[in-house]
């Protein structure tokens, strides 16, 4: 089983030398330029923002719209401060959802709302989210904004179709992937997109662009869901098993019971099970399983 970490890096060494050094050429860019957009406020709001985007992270999001703009000739460097728009939302996002999973570590560190407390981890994530808005409303063109907060939009009503849908085990293999086009891809179509835009590209190669992105972020998802059963906490930063336990049904655990749908009792079970003994030996016999 490759780790998260392991296998990005197994994936530079596949990558052209050229391409490696443009990549850590936009990451250090993107870097630079959310350390400066958070400036130097000593509010605890901002130091919980500070928290939630500076403290780690792939920048995946972003690095897929530099890729874009590579891919149509375009040097990312000039677009850096709309580029990072994504990246903001994204850690904004985390400190809400860290918030309703009552998750007590992030990246291998202590969660915001832990850190500081509850409201000021919430309205952080807001402010994260509306500095992205910002960004992109002071020199991007109106239909990069538009898409932004189309995205936006359907992360919320991903995650909230995610919430209704716990501790239900009839739920289908379609009904997760639905969830997981709208909380997750849908920030990874407007990533692609926005390249494409940036670019200047034709309506149909934006197109193209938003549904490259989607497909990425969808297989981004379906990997994290795999982690979640089979990953290295300590590369991780997390504890697995942790969607199960909070009665979230993934890609593969879809999958699994679909192909065994005597499943359906062990996932009950773990559902069921207060005493932490017994629910680490449930989540062991399922990750075997």
């Amino acid at each position: 089983m490759i780790t998260g970490a392991a296998s990005t890096a197994a994936s530079l060494r596949a990558l052209p030398s050229r391409a490696i050094n443009e990549l850590r050429r936009d990451r250090r860019a993107i870097e630079k330029t959310l350390a400066a957009a958070m400036g130097s406020n000593g509010t605890r709001i901002d130091s919980a923002a500070r928290h939630g985007l500076l403290d780690g992270g792939k920048r995946v999001r972003p690095l897929l719209t530099c890729a874009v703009l590579r891919a149509f000739g375009r040097n990312p460097k000039p677009y850096v401060d709309l580029v990072v728009a994504v990246e903001m939302a994204h850690a904004g996002s985390l400190l809400h959802d860290d918030v309703i999973d009552e998750s007590k570590t992030r990246r291998g560190h202590v969660t915001a709302h832990v850190e500081f407390d509850i409201p000021t981890a919430v309205l952080a994530g807001d402010r994260l989210v509306m500095l992205g808005v910002e960004h992109l409303a002071r020199g991007g063109p109106s239909e990069m904004l538009v898409r932004f907060c189309a995205a936006v939009k359907d992360l919320c009503i991903g995650e909230s179709l995610e919430r209704e849908r716990r501790f239900d085990s009839t739920v289908d293999l379609e009904q997760v992937r639905e969830v997981n086009r709208l909380k997750t891809a849908a920030l990874f179509g407007y990533a692609a997109e926005a390249g494409a835009i940036l670019a200047e590209a034709p309506p149909r190669l934006r197109r193209a662009a938003r549904d490259y992105g989607l497909a990425v972020g969808e297989a981004f998802q379906t990997t994290d869901d795999h982690l979640d059963f089979c990953g290295d906490p300590g590369a991780m930063g997390k504890s697995i098993g942790q969607d199960l336990v909070a009665g979230v049904v993934t890609v593969p655990l879809a999958i699994a019971m679909e192909r065994s749908p005597g499943l359906r009792e062990d996932v009950l079970r773990v559902w069921s099970t207060e005493r932490d003994d017994e629910l680490s030996a449930h989540l062991a016999k399922l990750r075997e399983g």
